[in-house]
């Protein structure tokens, strides 16, 4: 199989399949015969993530992330936590990116000091102020296209400089989806996604997915094990069936952002938007270099106003509902600084961009000429 689209269809299917079933079945069963051989890790058990079930994601995973494994989790910031933990001890340095996903900010500024991990910032989108990373320094972590503000960096430099330095490297790759981006062709050393958002693409579950080589992802699996983040067995058969469809989807979503992106850009409420399709965006070469000029399906405005106005716009949608989460086949608005972003402090958020007046939407596979009516009428009326 060469194509993407034939890879999440087919990639991953029992063959033969299982009685005849074209759908491969739920395996809703928690443990499994065994046969006393291994060790704790190695018996058939829904916790160690090793079941029929697992393995038929994990086929597919991998090959549409042209990785040698992958591992899926229960969410998205199960396997940011798992893939972090699994490769820091006592002592060690966090080079982290400073745009990054509230959630993420909050673990590792909150929780993992507690732990004795240091946390310093680099600023990816500026290779010249990177210099020598700190005694101690360990892993990288940053993410493929940031959310909300939709920069991207130059990953080659990035990889060529923590390689010099030694260091472990591990990217948010969510905005992405293996369909614009694969982080193990550039270098990255694991991958992690919050499959609740594109991959699955259906708003309907909460997952998450790691990506590398058999001996990175088994240090996770190991991790995980114990920690107890495994992926149930009816969200796996979801998650199997909305891969089906993620090439298709991204293409549309692609499509309906940048058509968006555009029009906002001429919209007289509109400050600025974030988009690294946009040839006016400061990322847009990287965009072009790293995924052919495309660049997701999400994008942020700032709007003329304070953050009552820019909740009147999210609020007044007709149609795009005001709730968090991307990639899905409908569309979202959101107001970061009240959701993805509510647990870092203003001062952070202002810092790297996140305003009161920020939106963020989140294209789904409709119309764009319908998109574009609904946020059109929705930022007239917040003004009027």
């Amino acid at each position: 199989m060469k194509g993407d689209q034939t890879k999440l269809v087919h990639g991953g299917d029992p063959n033969p399949r299982i009685l005849g079933s074209v759908v491969p079945p739920i395996f809703q069963s928690a443990t499994y015969e065994q046969n006393e051989e291994g060790g704790y890790h190695d018996g058939k058990y829904i916790r160690m993530s090793n079941t029929p079930g697992h393995d038929l994601l994990h086929d597919k995973l991998s090959l549409i992330c042209e990785t040698e494994s992958a591992l899926v989790t229960s969410s998205g910031m199960a396997a940011i936590t798992s893939a972090l933990l699994a490769n820091l001890e006592q002592g060690d340095v966090l080079l982290a990116e400073n745009r990054l996903y509230g959630g993420t900010e909050a673990f590792i500024s909150e929780d993992l000091p507690r732990r004795g991990v240091r946390i310093e910032r680099f600023d990816g989108m500026d290779p010249a102020s990177w210099g020598t990373p700190p005694e101690g320094a360990k892993v990288l972590y940053c993410e493929a296209i940031t959310n909300p503000i939709c920069r991207v960096a130059d990953f080659s430099k990035l990889i060529e400089w923590a390689r010099k330095h030694g260091l472990f490297t591990i990217i948010d790759a969510t905005f992405a989806t293996p369909i614009l981006l694969r982080p193990a062709s550039v270098g990255f050393d694991l991958e992690v996604h919050s499959a609740t958002k594109g991959l699955n693409g259906h708003g309907d579950i909460a997952a998450g997915l790691v990506a590398g080589n058999r001996k990175n992802i088994e240090k996770v699996r190991l991790c995980l094990n114990y920690l107890g983040g495994h992926l149930d067995a009816h969200a796996g058969f979801l998650l199997y069936r909305g891969l089906r469809t993620l090439g298709l989807r991204v293409e549309r979503q692609c499509e309906n952002a940048l058509g968006l992106a555009r029009y906002l850009s001429t919209h007289p409420r509109v400050k600025a938007v974030n988009y690294p399709s946009l040839e006016s965006h400061p990322d847009h070469a990287h965009c072009l270099e790293y995924m052919d000029g495309r660049g997701g399906g999400g994008l942020s405005m700032e709007i003329e106003g304070d953050a009552e106005t820019a909740q009147r716009v999210c609020a007044s949608t007709r149609f795009m509902a005001n709730a968090p989460s991307l990639g899905g086949v409908e569309t979202l608005i959101v107001r970061p600084a009240a959701s993805s972003h509510a647990s870092v402090s203003p001062e952070v958020r202002e810092r790297y961009g996140v305003t009161e007046g920020l939106i963020r939407v989140a294209c789904g596979v409709e119309d764009l000429e319908d998109l574009v009516d609904d946020i059109d009428q929705a930022l007239e009326g917040s003004h009027a």
